[in-house]
């Protein structure tokens, strides 16, 4: 029986070169990883992603909390869970009062879909008032009921007095999350927020 040996074959200059080079770069980084001049389509779709997410929580950070209508309280873009779990009629009409986007007299004239920013809930004809998100919370007269017990419920998810209550700004209101269940219940118990009738 005859013994055959493999002898291996010796590897071109260049592959020598290059093993050295990469041991190089592993040595001075600390990593086997070899750095390359490009990146996949999906890590790249990845880090533009990112960066979009940052500059929306930046410019959300920035805007928002100056604005009137909005207030952020707690991490940016965090999902209330109140509103998230509730029927989607009604979550709409939460968020739109939320940012000050609700069908409401002053922001329907605003836009043109209506001549006046008169109350239509309050009724009569000498409606003086303009509908706006402190009217419909504090002052209509036809929601009267529910405002009690909206106050109410407010003051006692959040352990405030009744005089603390009184001077509680809506958008301060909307950025409570432990008011959200109480603002769910006056919403679904009035019409406020949905379109004239």
């Amino acid at each position: 029986m005859r013994c055959t040996f493999h002898v291996p074959t010796p590897l071109p200059p260049g592959n020598e070169e290059a093993d050295r080079q990469a041991n190089l770069a592993r040595d001075a980084s600390g990593s086997t990883a070899i750095e390359r001049p490009y990146t996949s389509a999906s890590n790249r779709a990845r880090r533009i992603a990112e960066g979009r997410s940052a500059a929306k929580a930046k410019w959300e950070a920035d805007k928002c909390s100056k604005h009137f209508s909005y207030r952020l309280k707690g991490k940016t873009g965090t999902k209330r869970p109140v509103p998230m779990t509730c029927v989607k009629s009604l979550a709409t009409r939460f968020y739109r009062l939320k940012c000050g986007h609700a069908p409401t007299g002053v922001y329907l004239k605003r836009f043109g879909h209506r001549e006046d920013d008169k109350c239509w809930w309050c009724g009569g004809g000498g409606r003086t008032a303009a509908q706006t998100r402190e009217h419909l919370f504090r002052h209509c007269s036809r929601w009267r009921d529910q405002q009690k017990a909206l106050w109410k419920a407010v003051g006692k998810a959040t352990g405030w007095k009744a005089g603390r209550c009184r001077h509680v700004q809506i958008s301060e209101l909307f950025s409570i999350e432990e008011c959200d269940q109480a603002v769910m219940d006056f919403l679904a118990a009035t019409e406020v927020g949905k379109f004239s009738p």
